[in-house]
């Protein structure tokens, strides 16, 4: 059975959520979140090259009181995976799955599919990484459209092995620099880029990159 989700299976507040509006590229729309958690996991799975599809609370696991909603849908690495946020006080649910969750895992399985539980409490721990990368997801968002595939391959051909974003942006005198890190950006979420510091000082114009 082959999994594909587009649109949210049950989109309703959760009591007492805070509600983020985004816009996904790997869906191509406009998502509403609910807590921080959900837009922390998110942006790690708009960040991540191997994520081709995406799909906010994209199915209602069955038979589960009060009712539990998959958080997020994913065709990662090619394979169908369930995201579920989880906190360390519900570990239980590794060795201690209530029938709902034995079937709904079984089903998974049977489907060829994956569960992933995402634990919430490690997400205040990289604050500088979710920051950083909303920027470069803004910042994508802001262009997208405007960046052509030639002048993607462009910068790919004139990139040295290690270099300083602003000194690239410069080399490129003839197109806009802003433009120019939106292509940067594209190629590190594509993987083929790396910015060893993304996850412990924030983006700035001496921020270094190199190939993968």
């Amino acid at each position: 059975m082959a999994l594909f989700y587009e649109t949210p299976a049950d989109n309703r507040r959760p009591h007492g959520s805070y509600r983020f509006d985004v816009y996904s590229l790997k869906a191509g729309r406009r998502m509403t979140l609910y807590g921080k958690s959900a837009l922390c996991l998110f942006i790690d799975l708009e960040a991540d090259f191997e994520v081709s599809a995406l799909c906010e609370r994209a199915l209602v696991i069955p038979n589960t009181k009060p009712a539990r909603v998959v958080d997020f849908w994913a065709t990662r690495g090619g394979v169908p995976t369930f995201f579920l946020l989880t906190k360390q006080s519900e570990a239980w649910m590794n060795e201690k799955k209530k029938f709902a969750y034995v079937d709904f895992y079984k089903w998974v399985a049977d489907c060829n599919a994956k569960v992933v539980e995402v634990l919430v409490d490690e997400f205040e721990k990289r604050r500088v990484r979710y920051d950083n990368w909303s920027t470069i997801l803004q910042h994508l968002i802001s262009h997208r459209g405007q960046v052509s595939e030639n002048l993607v391959d462009r910068c790919t051909n004139l990139m040295p092995a290690k270099w300083r974003l602003q000194d690239f942006e410069k080399s490129i005198s003839d197109v806009d620099a802003m433009l120019v890190r939106a292509a940067v950006f594209t190629l590190l979420t594509e993987g083929k880029l790396r910015c060893h510091t993304i996850d412990s000082l924030p983006i700035n114009p001496s921020t270094e990159v190199s190939r993968t």
